[in-house]
């Protein structure tokens, strides 16, 4: 009989250890559980900021795309009771190809606005580096200002000056 109590207890030890093996198994098991659906939450849920750095990310390794506004502007002033002209041609630069449709299709509005900045300038000024800079980023401020208005986005890079002409 000693021998039945000693191998009763055997298996009780046995089966009490293998209960605690299985209820730590399963604490593990949901603390894994637990731990994965945290970092599925936090790190690969949709996120603006992520896709926004995305898009510019891919943006960076595109290639710059240019565009001619043709035909150019011909602005003319009064100095000093004298008729003085400016013709200007430029290109917009850009990497976002939806962009540059979008000036092409909202070119009408972009040259109106064009025209009346230039022809809001000082001759004087226009003949200065400092002037000329001042316009280029003038431009570009009007161009992307458009393009928000139109389309919700700026995306043109640069404004490029390729004949400048005063006389």
């Amino acid at each position: 009989m000693a021998e039945d109590g000693l191998d009763i207890g055997a298996e009780e030890g046995k089966s009490g250890g293998k209960k605690k093996l299985i209820i730590i198994v399963a604490l593990l098991l949901v603390l894994a559980g637990g731990g994965a659906a945290a970092y599925f939450f936090l790190f690969s849920g949709p996120s603006n900021e992520g896709a926004a750095e995305a898009d510019v990310a891919a943006l960076a390794n595109e290639p710059s795309i240019y565009l001619a506004l043709d035909p150019a502007f011909t602005i003319d002033f009064m100095v000093d009771g004298r008729q003085r002209y400016v013709q200007l041609n430029m290109a917009v630069k850009s990497k976002n190809a939806a962009q540059v449709n979008a000036v092409n299709l909202h070119m009408p509005l972009i040259r109106n606005s064009l025209v009346l900045l230039y022809s809001s300038q000082s001759f004087d000024e226009l003949q200065t580096a400092e002037g000329k800079a001042a316009l280029k980023v003038a431009a570009l401020d009007a161009i992307n200002g458009i393009l928000e208005q139109e389309t919700g986005q700026g995306g043109i890079d640069a404004v490029l000056f390729t004949n400048f002409v005063m006389q």
